[in-house]
């Protein structure tokens, strides 16, 4: 039986009536006025008795991870770009196949470990699994924000260890290949935009003919993954190919990730090149530059990393450019 003694009414500051349900669970009423909010609270009352309002008062201990999915992924799909939100789904459906549905306070840190050893078996590689953990953190952690949780079972879990290596990029004869063997104009330029850049495939995607200025030189993404818009000039290759097109108007790339990921790996191997990924565009964008001499700070700042940390990974090309300058002084 529910305990109406932890349901009360209250007036703020502000005049406005508002419901508390329990451990701080709060509702506005939207009214100032008293004898309207004493009937509402008395309505809701009733459908709190009638477990019609569990959405506002359900916490770990009486909500199944299936019944938490449902709202979670709803919420991400409004506030997440598409890329997330479909891992979101991917990663947090195939959990719930693998451990089981439960009340969300029944979780522990074994159930992710069944998780990954299941992902290990079917040979994900390291840096998908941690891919795949981070998001399981993501979705508890969005639980206790929500007050469904008090503490994340997973916020302590370790990621999988991985084989430091140093990144993939093209070479510029690498580069040539790629280019003779791409027979679509908007994937070739697709390519090249992704390579004078250093755009994520999805900020390229979300990409519209208003991000870029031929005026000032420069193309803004404003669909990032940091949620922070960051201007990158424009290469006098990209900025021919802008001043050719006949639209202005639209996306500049009105392709799916899917698809982009899947004829660029086409030409990939159709060059000859078969170890490259789409992401390693980027690579090459970053690693060329720290090759001719761009300090890591500039880097960092044209690729978005919020942690310099990240943009170290470029650090031993840029030590090998100054290696091969001071090299070549003769007196």
């Amino acid at each position: 039986m529910i305990d109406l003694k932890i349901m009360r009414m209250y007036k703020r500051e502000n005049g406005i009536y508002y419901i508390e349900f329990k451990r701080g669970k709060k509702m506005s009423l939207k009214t100032k006025d008293k004898a309207e909010a004493t009937r509402l609270f008395n309505k809701l009352k009733k459908q709190y008795l009638e477990g019609k309002l569990l959405h506002l008062i359900k916490d770990g201990k009486n909500i199944l991870f299936s019944t938490y999915l449902k709202e979670f992924l709803e919420w991400s799909e409004s506030y997440h770009r598409w890329q997330t939100y479909y891992l979101n789904r991917h990663v947090s459906n195939k959990f719930l196949q693998t451990v089981g549905d439960k009340f969300l306070a029944m979780y522990k840190k074994k159930d992710l470990d069944v998780y990954v050893q299941r992902l290990k078996q079917e040979n994900f590689k390291p840096s998908s699994i941690n891919i795949h953990i981070r998001h399981i953190k993501a979705i508890f952690n969005k639980a206790v924000e929500w007050e469904y949780l008090q503490v994340n079972p997973f916020s302590k879990y370790k990621g999988v260890k991985q084989q430091e290596k140093p990144p993939r990029f093209l070479t510029k004869e690498e580069i040539r290949k790629i280019e003779k063997v791409i027979d679509d104009e908007n994937l070739l330029f697709l390519f090249r935009f992704l390579i004078y850049t250093g755009a994520r495939r999805g900020e390229a995607l979300g990409l519209t003919y208003k991000d870029v200025d031929l005026k000032n030189n420069l193309i803004t993404f404003k669909e990032t993954k940091t949620y922070k818009s960051r201007s990158v000039p424009i290469h006098p290759v990209l900025r021919e190919e802008f001043e050719k097109r006949k639209t202005s108007i639209g996306r500049v790339f009105p392709y799916r990730g899917d698809y982009i990921t899947h004829k660029l790996k086409k030409y990939f191997i159709k060059a000859g090149i078969k170890d490259v990924r789409v992401h390693d565009l980027r690579h090459t964008f970053a690693s060329q530059l720290a090759m001719n001499g761009v300090d890591l700070r500039t880097i960092q700042k044209l690729l978005g990393h919020t942690s310099y940390k990240t943009t170290e990974i470029y650090a031993h090309l840029a030590q090998e450019h100054l290696q091969n300058a001071v090299s070549k002084l003769v007196f």
